[in-house]
């Protein structure tokens, strides 16, 4: 029995196949629009991983860095 959906005032029988060809469609638009913002936030990640490298721009990125206090340098004994 198809299924009949409503579509800017037509009514169209849904069959499977017509069904699955949809979903195959609507899937691969979504995956291409999830993978683009996959793209950005990798991207984006990269880009401030690098700037978290310099001092200055990391003093400006971030507030926890002044408070890390004084690093732990340990001398190997000669």
């Amino acid at each position: 029995m198809p299924v009949k959906i409503r579509r800017s005032g037509q009514q169209r029988p849904l069959t499977y196949e017509r069904y699955e060809l949809l979903f195959v469609e609507f899937s691969e638009r979504v995956e291409k629009i999830l993978l683009r913002c996959l793209y950005v936030l990798l991207a984006g990640l990269l880009i401030s991983q690098l700037l978290l490298q310099f001092p200055a721009v990391r003093k400006e990125m971030t507030r926890v860095d002044p408070l890390e206090g004084v690093p732990y340098v340990r001398h190997e004994e000669e």
